[in-house]
C-alpha cells in the first residue's frame, strides 16, 4: 500500500462510511430498512451491455431517494473495447444517470484484457465525457485485472481514484462484521477511494445478500430527507382487477391509501389522509403515474398485479 493510501485511511478512520452497490440482480424489499441498518450510501449500475438503463436502475434510484440513502456514484460495467464503443457507452451513461455525481468505470471483463495501451485511450474517453458533463470519474477494479492490464500504465492513470475489489471474507457476513485489515489493500499510486470487501453481506431490507463497501474518500454526502414511512398493513381489501381513473370501491380505497402513504395525496404539500377515498379521481390518477415513475414501472396510471406487488414492498 502506498504511503498516500495509508494516510487517506488513517486520516479517514473517523469518517469511514459503509454502503452497497446495487444492480438488477439485487432485489430490495425495503430501502428504508437498509438505511436504518447502516447503509450510508449506494452506488448504482446505470446502464447495461446494450447501453440501456440497467434492469433495476430506476427502481433502485427512486427507492434510495425516497428512503434518504445518498447515491454517491453510478457505475458502468465496461464492454467497450474500441474507441467508438466507449464513446457510445459514455454518452448512454450520461443520458441516463440523472443527477448522480460520479461515473465509475468497472474494468474486469475478459473482452478488455488484450487491449494493451489502447485501454488508456478508452479510459480517457470515459473520463473526458464525465468531466465534460461536470461529474467526477473513477475506476472500479481488482488485482486480477489491475496487475496484468493496468499496472504497466499506472503513471498514466495515477490521477484517477480507484474503488478496489477484494474479498477477504468468504463466508456470509453482516454490516456489523469487523472491517478486514488494511493489509488486503493494494500498493498503487492512485487515491484509494473505496473498498468492496465482500459480495456476501446480509443487510436488513435486501432480499438476498449484497455487496458491501467502505468509503475512504472525502466526499460530501447530501442526505435526502427520508419520508417517515413505517411498515403498516393496508386496512382495505386488495383489488384483483385493474384500478385506474374512475374506479370506485374498496380497490380505489386500497390504492389511495398507498398513494397517501407515499406522500402523493397532499394538501398544501402535507400528506392528507382525508384524500383516501373510494374513487380514483384525476388527482389520484396522476399520483399513480408519479408513483409508478418513482419505482421504475410503466407510468400508465393503471394499478395491476405488478404495481400492487411493488406498492406492498415499498410500504
Amino acid at each position: 500500500m502506498s504511503e498516500e493510501t495509508k494516510e487517506i485511511i488513517q486520516d479517514s478512520e473517523k469518517e469511514i462510511i459503509q454502503g452497497s452497490d446495487l444492480a438488477k440482480w439485487n432485489e430490495i424489499e425495503y430501502y428504508f430498512k437498509m438505511k436504518n441498518a447502516g447503509i450510508d450510501f449506494t452506488i448504482l449500475k446505470v446502464i447495461n451491455k446494450s447501453n440501456n438503463p440497467d434492469g433495476r436502475f430506476l427502481e433502485h434510484y427512486n427507492g434510495c431517494k425516497d428512503a434518504g440513502i445518498p447515491i454517491i456514484a453510478g457505475y458502468t460495467y465496461c464492454y467497450a473495447n474500441t474507441d467508438d464503443k466507449a464513446k457510445r457507452a459514455a454518452d448512454a451513461f450520461l443520458r441516463n444517470c440523472k443527477d448522480i455525481p460520479m461515473m465509475v468505470l468497472d474494468l474486469e471483463d475478459a473482452c478488455m484484457t488484450a487491449l494493451g495501451r489502447k485501454i488508456v485511450n478508452i479510459i480517457n474517453i470515459y473520463r473526458e465525457a464525465a468531466y465534460g458533463a461536470g461529474i467526477d470519474f473513477a475506476i472500479y477494479t481488482g488485482a486480477s485485472f489491475y496487475n496484468p492490464c493496468l499496472k504497466k500504465y499506472a503513471d498514466e492513470i495515477a490521477d484517477i481514484p480507484i474503488w478496489w475489489a477484494r474479498y477477504p471474507y468468504k463466508a456470509e457476513i453482516n454490516i456489523n462484521t469487523k472491517i478486514p485489515s488494511d493489509k488486503y489493500l493494494p500498493s498503487i499510486p492512485n487515491e484509494l477511494m473505496g473498498w468492496q470487501y465482500s459480495s456476501n453481506c446480509r443487510v436488513d431490507g435486501a432480499k438476498e445478500r449484497i455487496d458491501i463497501n467502505v468509503w475512504y474518500r472525502d466526499i460530501t454526502i447530501k442526505n435526502t430527507p427520508m419520508q417517515e414511512i413505517t411498515p403498516e398493513l393496508n386496512p382495505f381489501i386488495q383489488p384483483t382487477t385493474i384500478v385506474t381513473l374512475g374506479t370506485r370501491g374498496q380497490g380505489a380505497l386500497w390504492v389511495n391509501w398507498y398513494l397517501w402513504r407515499f406522500g402523493l395525496l397532499t394538501t398544501n404539500g402535507v400528506p392528507d389522509e382525508s384524500k383516501v377515498t373510494d374513487v380514483i379521481s384525476l388527482e389520484s390518477y396522476l399520483a399513480i403515474q408519479e408513483a409508478q415513475r418513482r419505482i421504475g414501472l410503466l407510468a400508465d396510471g393503471k394499478v395491476g398485479q405488478i404495481s400492487r406487488s411493488v406498492f406492498m414492498k415499498v410500504c
